[in-house]
């Protein structure tokens, strides 16, 4: 199992492409941006459910760029879902397009040189490739052939945060179904 930081800039790397392609035209631009969204959106939430939360505790300094990369997914999550609720021919999309790019591609440098060095150079290889397990596991929708696992997770996590599930943002899919009696 390749580790944390391994995973997290290879799923940038998948989202990095699909923008460009996005922003070179020619192709579904809608279908582009659906299919960033089913990346982004279990990525962003398995960072704030257990990574960012661990690179808090190994590096307190970094609290304030943790904050910060919270508040950046949250605006790119607000601004895609305005996106998909329009058309590609709408006035103002491609500029809105180019905006989620641009944001993104700071977020991107951000996070590849202030807080992934963290995890590669305070955790050993083998809490790497656990979390990087986790973070797998939390993600597998992003994947084509996985789109509903992450639907899932997230209806379970849902499920334990109604039944206020101790502990619940760091829970696998397994963990939470199992919390919320739904094994």
């Amino acid at each position: 199992m390749p580790d944390i930081v391994e995973i997290i800039k290879d799923q940038h790397r998948q989202v990095e492409e699909l923008l460009t392609r996005a922003e070179g035209g020619g192709a579904d631009l809608g279908a582009l941006m659906q299919e960033v969204a089913r990346l982004l959106l279990p990525h962003s939430e398995a960072e704030e459910s257990f990574v960012y939360p661990a690179i808090r505790d190994l590096a307190a300094e970094e609290g304030d760029e943790v904050k910060d990369g919270v508040a950046e997914h949250h605006q790119v999550e607000e601004m895609l879902k305005n996106l998909l609720r329009g058309d590609p021919g709408d006035p103002g999309y491609d500029g809105t397009v180019a905006a989620i790019a641009g944001e993104l591609r700071h977020h991107v440098q951000e996070e590849e040189q202030d807080l992934l060095p963290i995890l590669a150079e305070r955790l050993d290889d083998a809490q790497r490739e656990e979390m990087g397990r986790r973070f797998a596991e939390a993600t597998m929708g992003s994947l084509p052939d996985g789109a509903d696992h992450a639907a899932t997770r997230r209806e379970l996590y849902e499920k334990a945060k109604e039944q206020d599930v101790a502990g619940r943002s760091r829970m696998s899919k397994q963990e939470l179904a199992e919390a919320v009696g739904e094994s």
